[in-house]
This record gives C-alpha cells, sequence and structure tokens, in this order.
C-alpha cells in the first residue's frame, strides 16, 4: 500500500515538473472574475520576466477572495508563472510570468472567486 501511495505522488511530481501550466485551488462552482490573455514578445538570448498584479474590484462584494488561480501556458514551451504575493484566500495576486530562453511569454489567466 506504501509502495502505490509513494509511486502516485511520484508521478504526480513528474507531471507537475514537465508542465508549463499553473493550477491553483479551484474553480468548480466558482465564479470567473478575471480572464486576461497576457502576451510580451521574446528578448534575444535572455529570458523574459514579466509581473501581472490584480485586485479584486469592490463591486464583487466586501470579503469573497480569490479561490482558483489558472495560469495556461499557450506557447507550451519551458515558461513558468508563480504566484509572488497574495493568491488564493487575499483579494489580490501577483503573477511572476518567466519565458525560457529567448521565446515569447504568452500566457491565458483566469481568476475565480
Amino acid at each position: 500500500m506504501r509502495c502505490y501511495v509513494f509511486l502516485a505522488v511520484f508521478v504526480a511530481a513528474v507531471i507537475v515538473i514537465e508542465c508549463g501550466h499553473t493550477f491553483l485551488g479551484t474553480n468548480v462552482l466558482r465564479q470567473e472574475v478575471y480572464h486576461r490573455e497576457v502576451q510580451y514578445s521574446s528578448k534575444m538570448f535572455r529570458k523574459r520576466v514579466e509581473n501581472m498584479t490584480f485586485t479584486m474590484p469592490a463591486s464583487y462584494g466586501y470579503g469573497k477572495s480569490i479561490q482558483g488561480i489558472l495560469a495556461y501556458d499557450v506557447t507550451n514551451s519551458d515558461a513558468s508563472a508563480n504566484v509572488t504575493a497574495g493568491g488564493l484566500g487575499f483579494n489580490f495576486v501577483t503573477l511572476r510570468m518567466k519565458s525560457s530562453r529567448g521565446d515569447d511569454i504568452h500566457f491565458d489567466v483566469y481568476i475565480y472567486a
């Protein structure tokens, strides 16, 4: 039994490492509060790093927080998106997006409350 649990965790870790997409929280029965297609051109022989900040507007109600974040890498490259501030349980989030060397940044970002 312990072997199966270890194997499942190992396979999940390998899948997460190979994937350039970021999934945090849940979007099941959640309202989509933000969607943006983020694109930046490449820099020759350099990695491009950009930050995107989202703050939940007051029109969604006091006390609402972010329940899900999806940053989908459209180019399927080695780009990454990481939460550097806020995130799940907060009303704001800052995403740091980094491309692979010499490639564009192209993410579809969805935020759910």
